[in-house]
């Protein structure tokens, strides 16, 4: 089994990191009682709400939600094994009953390689500059260059402009992460594996989404949508 090695940030380090919170139904970030509105939550309203109600509406609602709550326990249990082997604690016997998520993990495992000194994993995180909260899968090096980087499982194979919320996603976790740092991350990287045993690595670079999210967050923050 790889080693993977940890090095972690010294300024975020010393941060006392946000709570994650639930407010009027929706998931925030609490510092000093400040609250700052999860990315994930605004990237979801401004960019799904109307192609999300037509799927519910074509399936109907309790489909829809046996969907949803299916695809978010693959997701999490895929993440907790994902980041149990990344943690070098990774114990076979715990995922028995995981037969799904322990083969996408195993498929996925080569691209997980390329990940080194890892910054940290599972990071929240605040921006008061853009007034948003997330929390960021993996900060680490991959293939050599700092990267954020987010783990996604999938019924099947995304088409790559269903990807573009995950890059933006990703762009503002590097920009909070600059924020409380000074340090720069460039690379965004997304892994998506799916249930047919496919494997994706998706490689971007920052800058070429850092304008579109800020006009998704002015968006937002006029009023356009409340959350």
């Amino acid at each position: 089994m790889m080693n993977f090695n940890y090095i972690p940030n010294s300024t975020y380090s010393r941060q006392t990191p946000p709570k994650v919170v639930t407010d009027r139904g929706m998931r925030k970030y609490n510092i000093d009682d400040e609250l700052f509105p999860s990315i994930t939550s605004i990237l979801s309203r401004m960019m799904d709400s109307e192609g999300l109600d037509a799927w519910r509406e074509r399936v109907g609602p309790d489909v829809a939600d046996h969907i949803c709550r299916s695809a978010m326990n693959r997701g999490n249990i895929f993440h907790k094994i994902c980041e149990a082997y990344l943690s070098n604690n990774l114990q076979y016997g715990k995922f028995n009953n995981h037969l799904l998520e322990f083969g996408m993990f195993e498929q996925a495992r080569p691209s997980l390689e390329r990940i080194s000194d890892i910054v940290g994993i599972e990071m929240p995180m605040i921006s008061r500059e853009l007034v948003i909260g997330g929390t960021a899968d993996i900060i680490a090096k991959f293939d050599g260059i700092d990267s954020i980087i987010d783990l996604k499982s999938s019924t099947k194979p995304k088409k790559e402009p269903w990807c573009e919320r995950f890059f933006l996603q990703e762009t503002a976790y590097s920009l909070m992460f600059e924020e409380i740092t000074s340090k720069p991350i460039e690379q965004l990287v997304t892994i998506v594996a799916s249930e047919n045993g496919t494997v994706q690595v998706l490689v971007r670079n920052r800058d070429d989404f850092v304008q579109e999210l800020k006009q998704i967050i002015s968006q937002y923050q006029s009023g356009r949508v409340q959350i």
